[in-house]
């Protein structure tokens, strides 16, 4: 009996070390820092509610690769995105920020794609960088993107 206990224990002991993998180490080595000091200021946690729960695009149209990251705020559980963009400072919507028609919680949000420049559902949309889709399934639909350094709101359907 023993002897079941232990293996028992040794595998379930691994099976949570496994599972406690800290997400930041799969950020590539730019944004680990920024990630690191973004969450401490700003009280944020990575969430994984969605998956993916990271996107990645050309935000801020400089022709390098960014991050969107699904986050929550560690007091209030209030949902939304940090845009950790190369070269600039991170910038986050939700979470306790209110934006757009989003609000300041995105917990409503349970479908998010990368939209490339230019076009959104048809529509010519004036942006030069990659723009994040955010949506309710069956239901309202936003377009985020950087315009002049500050972030948008394109509203589609309700």
């Amino acid at each position: 009996m023993r002897p079941v206990l232990a293996a028992l224990l040794l595998c379930f002991g691994s099976y949570s070390t496994a599972h406690g993998v800290i997400p930041q180490v799969q950020l590539p080595s730019w944004a680990e820092q920024m990630w690191l000091t973004l969450s401490q200021s700003s009280n944020l946690q990575f969430s994984t509610r969605l998956n993916p729960c990271m996107w990645r695009g050309d935000f801020n149209g400089d022709r390098r690769a960014d991050l969107a990251l699904l986050v929550t705020h560690a007091g209030s559980k209030k949902e939304g995105i940090a845009f950790l963009l190369q070269g600039r400072k991170p910038l986050v919507v939700g979470a306790g920020t209110d934006f757009g028609n989003g609000g300041d919680d995105f917990s409503w949000m349970d479908l998010c794609y990368v939209e490339a420049h230019g076009n959104y559902k048809g529509k010519s949309v004036n942006f030069q960088s990659d723009g994040l889709v955010v949506a309710k399934e069956s239901s309202a639909s936003a377009l985020i993107y950087l315009r002049k350094g500050k972030l948008q709101w394109r509203q589609y359907g309700d």
